[in-house]
């Protein structure tokens, strides 16, 4: 049961499946290649739940309670784990949404979200893992981000899930987090894709919408689709100026024109669950 799937930039998809392995597709030649995981806890459940690429086009995967994140080399598919501190770990700590990036110019970092709001980062370089954020007091400690992303510079915004909020943490400055809410209360970003002008597009899973944070005016606009209780998961922004989500419920993917703000829904030929979308 594949729950995440990525595309490279040599547009080839990988998936994570429910057991240990990682499979990788090639479109051209129609050839699946399945790239087995290690186990570090035997007596937790096994698979993933995210895979992202980093600058080199190495692939990283969440291990969920198997309580660490694997990177697996794009050319040679060698495998290496990195599992959390053992003093961090219980039985219920889970790897479940990370972003590999190039924090600074020979730094390259892991963020990762291993459970309620605490924020992991990873040295690559030297395999140690560090708290990069705490839970604190006001909106920044309620909300648990569901997804990280980085933008071109040295910061990372944080989806906060759980109730209204976009985090935005500058890396380099000791993790501290300034928090916008989201127009709509309950709007429960999820997932979404930084644009090359640094904007955050994100889709708000509870208010059945598209979201955009800008941080140069520090303000979040929204776009509702027209069918109800459509449940967005993912969102991208294009060149061609337009954003696209795709629903969790109804089979719909949804085209927005920025511009016009007009929204197109398109119907898919089978029942599917979209958890992704990606756009060029």
């Amino acid at each position: 049961m594949p729950h995440d799937v990525a595309v490279d930039a040599m547009a080839r998809p990988g998936t994570r499946t429910s057991a240990i392995s990682r499979r990788v597709l090639d479109p051209k030649t129609g050839a699946v290649t399945d790239i087995p995981i290690p186990v570090l806890k035997p007596d937790q459940p096994k698979g993933g739940l995210d895979l992202e690429f980093d600058p080199q086009g190495n692939v990283w995967l969440s291990m969920m309670y198997q309580a660490g994140v694997s990177r697996i080399d794009r050319k040679t598919h060698e495998v290496k784990a990195y599992p959390f501190p053992k003093e961090w770990q219980t039985n219920s700590t889970q790897a479940s949404i990370g972003v590999a990036a190039a924090f600074g110019r020979r730094r390259q970092g892991v963020e990762q979200q291993p459970g309620g709001s605490l924020r992991l980062s990873l040295d690559v370089a030297s395999g140690q893992w560090r708290i990069s954020a705490r839970p604190g007091p006001g909106p920044a400690g309620r909300s648990a981000p569901m997804a990280c992303r980085p933008t071109a510079t040295t910061m990372v915004y944080q989806l906060g899930f759980s109730a209204t909020h976009i985090g935005l943490r500058k890396v380099n400055e000791g993790g501290l987090v300034r928090i916008w809410a989201t127009p709509t209360e309950q709007s429960k970003p999820r997932r979404g894709r930084v644009d090359e002008q640094n904007r955050l597009w994100f889709a708000e899973y509870g208010a059945n919408g598209i979201g955009m944070f800008d941080p140069k005016t520090e303000t979040i606009k929204e776009w509702k689709l027209p069918t109800p209780w459509s449940a967005p998961y993912d969102a991208v922004f294009t060149k061609r100026g337009e954003a696209w989500t795709g629903s969790m419920m109804n089979d719909q993917v949804a085209r927005l024109d920025t511009n016009t703000g007009e929204v197109v829904e398109y119907l898919l030929p089978r029942t599917t669950n979209i958890r992704r979308v990606f756009g060029r």
